[in-house]
């Protein structure tokens, strides 16, 4: 493990002190001191294991995540064990960085992210790959496990939804990989460290202690096969790793006060963690099973402390769908009751229109009507049928009049085109439907109802049904035009569509297997990152576009025919389900724990 950087490369630490690089010209420099509320500054001699949870975003983005919040809570509470964090510099300290030669630091201790013994990278989606490249190279940390072999670096591990599903295109970057739940698993792992660490294992040694733990995938001890399947090559791991389960953990959600404005400004809490209702095209739906529901008392008092212990003024419910969280309007009510003078209010960032009744309606807001979001997707009852979402016109119309009834004017929808099994029939739905709300939504002296509709390429997800469909670019482009003459003609809607370029890097890497770790690194090389930034779309998609021809791949390297998706199927030698996949991106590294 690491203890100083002059151990590791033999040479004294060069560049400035990271404090004295947080000058007046830096924009926004709270991002870097890391003295927020809630930050844990334990002594650096005292700890055993140094971690950085480390996020491939700017502040605003890393510090407002819930699963960062959560993970750095947990592990700060093991003993001797510390834990820092670290985020991806806006454009002008990493100028600063790379000018005075001062590695990327971690903020609370600003001590180089070298000196941690490993550093943990949020991987939660497909294009924040490049960003991790930036990071560890602004780190002065090799890019690849094995140029790491030699030399005492930190560990270097990715978890998240992404690294879950399909950590293959990213397996050369990591020594290992988190699959599944980390709220379990990375004390676990803390522990192992501790004791490789007090033992003086050596870095191979330690790996493999690692990959007993259930949930650890070191790629290093797994080859790939002619089709992209991964096998072991060591007889010391297991051929199939299980992703891991936890229950969600409410009171770890009281975490850090940012003195800026982040994404998610407001106490979130997660309420519930997984989903049944099925919808083909959802990852997290398929990945997060079973549903676990957090018992209601927990929820009511990791609110009231949490409003109280950090000064929001407004809370948020966590689940991928907050309305089938059964307990929601009780929940919401006696929040209300308790904190009546607080002057707070509730915004639920999912919910299921045709579970959006008069209850939901009152416990929502406070003292401002907050937004209100829905996701029909498709714009048919056929093609909603087709998705298994669930929903019927009945059901949304009832939804949606009762939140005009209940005083909303605007509404937010959610649709995607490309789907399978869509024609232009049911792309125009989407326009059709709309104007029927409209319609439906109408009474003298009230306001009309409006919408602001975001419609969405499909990208197909690993372990999904779907995952192995294709639309080209060119049918994003047409459906789209189809779409937006459309609503030129109708009144009260406001349309923003997904670029479909975004949509394409996503699908490229997500679906891809260790042949695309090249690729990635020379699109980063290429200058592709901050990739799902709209003003950085343009250059990150011609850096993607040539480091694929480079590669001599196309944009759907990996695809079956039309019409051959696949479905769930009982495994009986691992007792639980699985997707049948072929070529899978990923077999036997990932696997629904039954």
């Amino acid at each position: 493990m690491i203890t100083t950087i002059q151990e590791q490369t033999g040479q004294e630490q060069t560049g400035s002190r990271p404090q004295d690089l947080i000058t007046p010209e830096i924009l926004r420099p709270a991002r870097y001191l890391g003295n927020e509320l809630g930050a844990v500054h334990k002594p650096w001699e005292s700890a055993v294991v140094r971690w950085s949870l480390t996020y491939p975003e700017i502040y605003e983005v890393g510090s407002s995540n819930l699963g960062h919040i959560i993970l750095y809570s947990i592990l700060n509470a093991q003993p001797r064990q510390l834990c820092d964090r670290a985020y991806l510099p806006a454009a002008d300290l990493s100028e600063k960085l790379r000018s005075t030669q001062t590695p990327l630091f971690a903020v609370e201790s600003k001590r180089s992210l070298t000196e941690f013994d490993i550093l943990g990278f949020s991987l939660s989606y497909e294009l924040g790959a490049t960003n991790i490249l930036e990071m560890l190279t602004l780190a002065s940390i090799p890019l690849t496990s094995q140029e790491r072999q030699t030399g005492n670096w930190p560990l270097i591990f990715a978890g998240g939804q992404t690294a879950t599903s399909n950590p293959e295109p990213f397996a050369d970057f990591f020594d290992f990989i988190a699959l599944g739940d980390g709220e379990e698993l990375l004390p676990e792992i803390g522990l192992i460290l501790e004791e490789a660490k007090l033992s003086g294992l050596s870095r191979e040694e330690t790996l493999l202690d690692l990959a007993q733990i259930p949930g650890v995938y070191v790629p290093m001890f797994y080859a790939m096969g002619e089709f992209g399947e991964v096998h072991p090559i060591r007889p010391e791991v297991p051929p199939r790793i299980l992703r891991r389960v936890a229950d969600p953990m409410p009171h770890y959600s009281i975490g850090l006060v940012p003195y800026v404005e982040t994404v998610h400004d407001r106490l979130t809490v997660e309420i519930r963690r997984g989903c049944t209702r099925g919808c083909r095209f959802c990852q997290p739906g398929m990945l997060t099973r079973p549903a676990r529901d957090v018992e209601p008392e927990q929820v009511i008092s990791a609110i009231e402390k949490g409003i109280r212990a950090t000064g929001y003024n407004e809370f948020s419910l966590l689940s991928l769908s907050c309305s089938d969280y059964l307990a929601l309007p009780a929940v919401g009510l006696e929040i209300k009751n308790r904190l009546q003078n607080e002057n707070i209010s509730l915004s639920l960032p999912s919910q299921r229109v045709d579970r959006f009744d008069e209850n939901i309606a009152n416990i929502l807001g406070g003292t401002r009507q907050m937004s209100l979001t829905f996701a029909p997707e498709a714009g048919t009852q056929r093609l909603r049928d087709i998705i298994n979402k669930g929903l019927t016109n009945e059901e949304l119309l009832r939804g949606v009049k009762t939140a005009w009834e209940q005083g909303w004017d605007k509404v937010k929808l959610y649709f995607m085109i490309g789907l399978p099994g869509e024609t232009d029939a049911d792309v125009m739905g989407i326009v059709e439907t709309l104007s029927w709300l409209r319609e439906q939504c109408f009474a003298k002296g009230r306001k009309r109802l409006n919408f602001t509709v975001t419609i969405s390429n499909f990208t197909p997800k690993p372990h999904t049904p779907f995952q192995w469909h294709s639309v080209s670019a060119s049918e994003f482009v047409r459906k789209k035009d189809l779409l937006w003459q459309a609503f030129r003609d109708l009144r009260g809607v406001k349309a923003n569509f997904t670029d479909y370029r975004i949509s394409a890097m996503e699908d490229f890497v997500g679906r891809g297997d260790r042949r695309l770790a090249p690729v990635i690194k020379r699109a980063w090389e290429l200058g592709a990152g901050m990739d799902a930034w709209w003003e950085s779309t343009e250059k990150a998609y011609g850096a993607w576009t040539q480091a694929i021809d480079e590669a001599g791949l196309n944009w759907k390297y990996r695809q079956v025919e039309s019409g051959e998706w696949n479905l769930f199927a009982i495994d009986e030698e691992i007792g639980g389900y699985r997707l049948l996949m072929w070529p899978n991106p990923c077999p036997g590294t990932i696997w629904i724990q039954e």
